[in-house]
């Protein structure tokens, strides 16, 4: 029985004030909570684990070390994987992979930096789907181009040009090349995929 002041619900069920608590960290839930499989989360502990002892998230993961991210945390994208900005590395060289550098998502989501990939290719080399490291392969190099991470900035002038014109002349997309800093080849497939 309920014989509080105050009793609050949740998805049609009664709670005492004391017993809404996290499955996970059993903080009390005062503001937010998440529900999930019948068991209440709090916001932290929603993105972070789940159900306790399972390997099931319920929020975005990262594609490299499959953490949980929180809604709040900055990251970085390529493709459809998501990715903590300390998990966002060269997996061969270690360097941070930042805004505007070019990069090869290889098929296991991890990264590797355009001069390593030009680096293992020119050697005749080709990374292990796993991506552990270089292996020497008879088969021909799969054809992947570099990635690039398009800034704020050079998206709001591809955005400002865009609204201006959908289809821009060779001599537009030319000028947009030089003002962005980008290839043109970038831009050009910019347009298209819009």
């Amino acid at each position: 029985m309920i014989l509080d002041r105050f009793i609050l619900k949740v998805v049609d069920r009664t709670w005492h004030s004391r017993c809404l608590k996290c499955v996970e960290c059993e903080a009390t839930l005062a503001d937010k909570c998440f529900l999930k499989n019948g068991q209440l989360f709090c916001k932290e502990d929603f993105f972070k684990y789940a159900i306790p002892h399972s390997s099931k998230r319920f929020g975005t993961r990262c594609a490299v070390c499959e953490q949980g991210i929180p809604p709040t945390q900055v990251v970085r994208r390529a493709q459809d994987n998501v990715y903590h900005l300390q998990c966002f590395v060269c997996i061969l060289c270690s360097r941070q992979l930042n805004t505007g550098d070019e990069f090869y998502l290889m098929e296991d989501r991890k990264l590797v930096c355009k001069s390593d990939y030009d680096a293992a290719k020119s050697k005749g080399q080709l990374m292990l789907v796993d991506g552990t490291g270089l292996s020497d392969s008879g088969g021909d190099a799969p054809n992947k181009r570099p990635r690039t991470t398009i800034t704020a900035k050079q998206l709001e002038t591809l955005k400002n040009a865009y609204n201006a014109s959908p289809k821009p002349a060779r001599h537009v997309r030319e000028q947009l090349s030089q003002d962005t800093g980008l290839d043109m080849r970038v831009v050009q497939v910019w347009f298209q995929n819009r």
